[in-house]
């Protein structure tokens, strides 16, 4: 084998071995320093460095700028039908991550409260049952792009009100906490804006907008979460695979 060879097959073998650790770890796991995986696993900094590519050309894993590496190649599919699965993240913060580009939110709300009908409808829970109410404003890139609402039963996962969300992954936090999200059922529709929501996406009154509702549910198909994201219409793109049966 020449010395070309073995330099291959020792990236190979590391991103194998980061793949069979990570695979049952928390969605969202923290990957070590790349001085620290030189050290775990004895090999060197080129061969960590074409590895991390490897795992993050191939969806397995997200680096991002000053934070590092997390691991997402164990909860990446949702069921698009009964016979098919297609590869996707459903979480706001990793979509834009994965592309390159960078999120942060501004918080509007964060507090208990009861909820609505329609929320305990959407959640599946009693009238006036407990929630954790989250409203943010998200940017892509310091630009503002949604006003998002989500809401979680407070049962659920009371530590999330000790959290600051300005620039943290919800999906992340209740990972953490043992309550992995797996699958979302989005509905999108057209509206016109309120005057409430015109004022926090710096448009018109009555201009479009577009209106994402989202249930999320973890691998045993119980409800986590019922967000709805609302955004300027006009910077609003959809795309979809579609396929012949």
């Amino acid at each position: 084998m020449s010395h070309e060879e073995k330099k291959e097959l020792l990236y190979i073998q590391l991103r194998d071995k980061i793949l069979a650790e990570y695979q049952h770890k928390p969605y969202y796991a923290p990957l070590p320093g790349e001085r620290e995986l030189c050290e775990i696993y004895a090999v060197s900094r080129p061969t960590v460095r074409k590895a991390l590519e490897i795992l993050e050309e191939q969806g397995k894993i997200v680096r991002l700028a000053g934070k590092g590496a997390f691991f997402i190649g164990n909860k990446d599919f949702i069921e698009a039908d009964s016979n098919k699965m297609q590869p996707t993240n459903i979480a706001f913060y990793d979509q834009v991550s994965l592309r390159g580009d960078y999120t942060r939110s501004k918080v509007l709300t964060e507090k208990i409260e009861m909820a609505s009908y329609e929320v305990s409808a959407r959640l599946k829970a009693e009238i006036n049952s407990k929630v954790f109410h989250l409203e943010r404003l998200r940017y892509i890139n310091d630009k503002l792009y949604s006003l998002a609402n989500s809401y979680i039963l407070y049962d659920l996962c009371p530590e999330l009100n000790e959290y600051d969300f300005s620039d943290r992954s919800l999906h992340k936090t209740l990972s953490e906490h043992g309550h992995i999200p797996y699958k979302a059922d989005k509905t999108i529709e057209i509206s016109k804006a309120t005057e409430y929501e015109s004022l926090h996406l710096d448009i018109e009154t009555g201009a479009p907008i577009t209106i994402t509702s989202s249930i999320i549910y973890n691998k045993e198909g119980d409800i986590l979460e019922y967000t709805i994201s609302k955004s300027d219409a006009y910077k609003t793109l959809i795309k979809m695979d579609v396929f012949n049966k």
